[in-house]
């Protein structure tokens, strides 16, 4: 008995999105472009679970408005270098650093320098309950 998977054929269109197609919405004071979920392609809310990334700009000489989630949070860094305050400590984050931010950490970037500060933002929720090592 032939237990191979059976491939489903979709275009490869279907599972890239374009640069061409990025549009950003100005939320907390930065320029963000919601990678996941991908409206009518792929949920990623489930019942129990969520997980979103985002695409993060953060213009030059602008501060993102300090705020805080329900959902644990990590900041990879692609370009430019930021100020980040976590709670009441800040520290400067630049290209290929990563930062975990607990749920319900107060936190904040500043971009202090000359060119944008660019980041992939990755958040999820385990049903409120968090795994935390912190």
């Amino acid at each position: 008995m032939d237990t191979t998977p059976v491939a489903k054929e979709l275009p490869i269109e279907s599972y890239i999105r374009r640069h061409a197609d990025i549009s950003f919405t100005d939320e907390y004071n930065c320029k963000l472009h919601r990678l996941f979920p991908w409206a009518d392609k792929v949920n990623t809310k489930r019942s129990l679970t969520e997980f979103g990334c985002i695409w993060v700009q953060v213009d030059p000489g602008t501060d993102v408005d300090r705020h805080a989630h329900d959902e644990e949070e990590t900041f990879i860094v692609i370009a430019g270098q930021a100020e980040l305050s976590i709670e009441s400590q800040t520290t400067t984050i630049g290209f290929g650093d990563v930062v975990y931010l607990p749920r319900h950490f107060q936190h904040q970037l500043r971009n202090r320098a000359s060119e944008p500060f660019v980041m992939i933002d990755i958040y999820w929720d385990w049903g409120g309950q968090s795994d935390s090592v912190l």
